[in-house]
């Protein structure tokens, strides 16, 4: 039988895992609390009390700084969307003047200030011309205020219960150290290749390094954004600052793989007369390379690599570096592309 700690311990990780889920709760708390609020009001509260669900949900957000931004966005939305409403009206025909607002709303609609909220425009406009079309100056107001109490609650509720994502984004960064590792193994398997690869089987073992680390940095900054007007953020500083310090680190680190890998579809090809590498550099640059893909998996309790990865990884370097340097007093001078790979393992080593 499963103990209660286990479960609570599986449903923390569910709902860490799930940003969603606690955010899909809070506005559904919200929209009741904004409910009860508006009940003892009276007038246009009676009339149209679900406007300040309405403006509840939507401002629940990702981030409290999203939240209060959004609600005040949403709220200058409906505004400029009754007011156009209130002008088309008094001046045109039904059909025309929804003609208008939807043309005239959906062009307002692209004005950046109004930021993510900017679709209210047209709709607000709607729901003032053909909802408020008997009443509308009681409607225009009731809609507003309402919207806007429901939206003060929903920016309540979330600052008191304020997200903190901080898994999903260390779970995008374990998947691009993983993604970085993948790539620097299947270089190190094709080094060891008794033939060089032929520039399109290169270019097949090329890993989309660069959607992974967009989707790392997208997450990360969400929970950088979450860390403002947020009372969690203080409890959780450290580990807040060392998955960015993470997040930087690999994303500078992507690049550098993602060279590489260029790199050594141009130089190292079955097509070209003289590989940069050749035989004598291809084995110890393989080892290297899988000796730096075993660092980025090798962590510790502090998601720190471990000091035998490191040392491992700098040796098999190192190692790499006197193999080319070793060419060098042999009297080759064709080393240049040979000299970049160290540079980047180096690079790499040093940074984890």
């Amino acid at each position: 039988m499963t103990s209660p700690s286990t479960l609570l311990e599986r449903s923390r990780d569910i709902i860490a895992l799930h940003p969603r889920v606690p955010r899909a709760v809070k506005a559904a708390l919200a929209a009741v609390l904004a409910w009860l609020v508006v009940q003892p009001l009276g007038g246009a509260a009676d009339e149209y009390p679900y406007y300040a669900p309405l403006g509840a949900v939507i401002a629940v957000s990702a981030t409290v700084a999203d939240s209060l931004r959004e609600s005040l966005q949403s709220v200058a939305s409906i505004l400029v969307g009754a007011a156009l409403a209130i002008l088309a009206g008094a001046v045109l025909p039904n059909a025309l003047a929804i003609a208008v607002v939807v043309l005239v709303g959906t062009l307002v609609a692209g004005w950046w200030r109004l930021g993510e909220m900017s679709s209210w425009v047209p709709i607000s406009a709607l729901f003032v011309l053909i909802i408020g079309s008997s009443g509308l100056t009681d409607y225009v107001v009731g809609y507003v205020l309402l919207t806007g109490l429901g939206a003060a609650v929903g920016v309540g509720v979330n600052a008191a219960m304020p997200p903190m994502p901080l898994v999903p984004g260390e779970r995008e960064v374990v998947r691009l150290r993983g993604s970085l590792a993948d790539q620097l193994d299947d270089l190190a398997d094709a080094l060891d290749q008794s033939e060089p690869l032929s520039r399109e089987d290169w270019l097949a073992r090329h890993h989309d390094i660069a959607s992974r680390a967009r989707d790392m940095n997208r997450v990360v900054v969400q929970t950088t954004e979450a860390r403002r007007v947020n009372w969690r953020a203080r409890r959780l500083r450290d580990r807040a600052d060392r998955q960015a310090e993470h997040a930087r680190a690999l994303e500078r680190l992507s690049l550098v793989v993602d060279d590489l890998t260029g790199l050594l579809a141009e130089v190292e090809n079955a097509d070209r007369p003289d590989v940069a590498l050749g035989p004598q550099l291809r084995a110890p640059t393989s080892r290297a390379m899988a000796a730096v893909a075993q660092m980025l998996r090798d962590r510790d309790e502090d998601d720190e690599a471990t000091s035998e990865s490191v040392d491992a990884a700098d040796t098999a370097v190192e190692e790499l570096a006197q193999a080319v340097t070793d060419r060098i007093r042999a009297g080759v001078t064709d080393v240049l592309a040979a000299g970049a790979v160290v540079t980047a393992l180096r690079q790499l080593v040093a940074s984890l």
